[in-house]
């Protein structure tokens, strides 16, 4: 009777067609600078980029540390909700004056596990 509960327990917590842990995602996306003179006007879009989208679901932040980032730029990120298809990154000049880019934006991106 032991052995049958053993043996219950073991197939109910670690059944062999359970679906794999995928992990989370995560990383750097790198924008390039759109405005020619590389000055960029309050509400414009100042850099902007593409990625594949591992998987749906995935967050996005402004990546600044101290020598590479858009810092103060907002992101907008637009997904078409299939995961392999193309994630849109826009940094946005949300301040009242005119900002002076020196290098490239960058964003990293966090996708939870599935």
């Amino acid at each position: 009777m032991f052995l049958m509960s053993v043996l219950l327990s073991a197939i109910t917590f670690a059944p062999a067609m359970a679906p794999r842990d995928t992990g989370s995602i995560g990383g750097y996306v790198q924008g390039d600078v759109i405005s020619p003179d590389k000055t960029c006007k309050p509400g414009d879009i100042c850099a902007k980029a593409s990625m594949p989208s591992p998987r749906n679901g995935c967050f996005f932040n402004n990546f600044w540390n101290s020598t590479k980032g858009g810092t103060p730029l907002t992101i907008d990120v637009t997904e078409t909700g299939k995961s392999g298809s193309p994630v849109y990154i826009y940094w946005v000049n949300a301040t009242n004056i005119a900002i002076a880019i020196t290098g490239k934006a960058y964003a990293n991106f966090y996708c939870p596990r599935l």
